[in-house]
């Protein structure tokens, strides 16, 4: 009964937010909307911050590009809040010989995501907001924006964390739609040396269904070495545009390695 009550909590209070790409996205930005929840709170009664800048320029013979990069992240034990922004412009040459510039600019490209996750009041539930625009005038798509809101739950004296959250997403000239992420990490000690850990997330939308499971079992040999043998499935289901049949695409690998505790 109680956990019907928590189902039925969480579904009212998901709540549709804003606007994001394509129905087909990659691996790696699939990952970069689910990752901000990934994060643990900082067990601590103090705070830790990051803040770093960066830059970038390469050239070749025919164009130039330049590259700025800046990251902030905040960690305690109720909040996390991050923010990362990019700009890229690269530009082409026109003339020749002694008259040979690099004036035509290519591209113009704004990405800038924000996160925020936090513990609501003094319960073990928590809210997730996620948003990213994507903005380059010169490309087909100029302005592609993401935007989602959640809630989840800290579980099993805080072996499980689960949520669930709405988005939406719009590319501009292209399509909007709207989208359900549901995902979960997990950390149990099955015996005094045997620990099971798995991060993964279900995502769906109009056009598409990933999923992704990373899941380990870590055996502890030592007082400061443990061997693990890693498992990651993941699996794309989409429909293109003007195919009737769904494009199926399976990827699955396994990993053994040692771990070494160094504290």
């Amino acid at each position: 009964m109680r956990s019907h009550h928590l189902t039925k909590t969480l579904l009212l209070a998901l709540f549709l937010f804003s606007n994001s790409a394509l129905a087909v996205e990659t691996e790696s930005q699939r990952e970069a909307i689910v990752a901000p929840r990934a994060k643990r709170f900082y067990k601590s009664n103090r705070a830790r911050q990051y803040l770093s800048f960066g830059g970038n320029y390469t050239s070749d013979y025919n164009s130039k590009q330049y590259e700025l990069t800046s990251r902030y992240l905040y960690q305690s034990d109720k909040s996390i809040h991050e923010g990362n922004f990019k700009q890229e412009t690269n530009y082409a040459d026109s003339g020749s010989g002694s008259n040979k510039k690099y004036e035509v600019r290519k591209s113009e490209l704004y990405d800038i995501s924000l996160s925020s996750k936090r513990i609501i009041g003094e319960s073990k539930n928590y809210g997730v907001i996620y948003h990213r625009t994507i903005h380059d005038r010169f490309e087909q798509y100029p302005h592609d924006t993401r935007s989602a809101i959640g809630i989840g739950r800290i579980f099993l004296n805080e072996r499980l964390e689960w949520d669930v959250s709405l988005g939406y997403h719009d590319v501009r000239h292209y399509d909007s739609e709207a989208d359900l992420i549901t995902s979960w990490r997990a950390n149990f000690k099955l015996s005094d040396k045997l620990t099971f850990v798995q991060r993964a997330y279900l995502f769906f939308d109009q056009k598409s269904t990933d999923s992704d499971f990373k899941s380990s079992l870590v055996y502890r040999i030592g007082e400061k070495v443990s061997f693990e043998l890693r498992h990651s499935f993941e699996r794309r289901k989409y429909l293109e545009d003007g195919e009737t049949e769904a494009v199926n695409q399976v990827s699955r690998s396994f990993t053994i390695g040692l771990i070494f505790d160094l504290n």
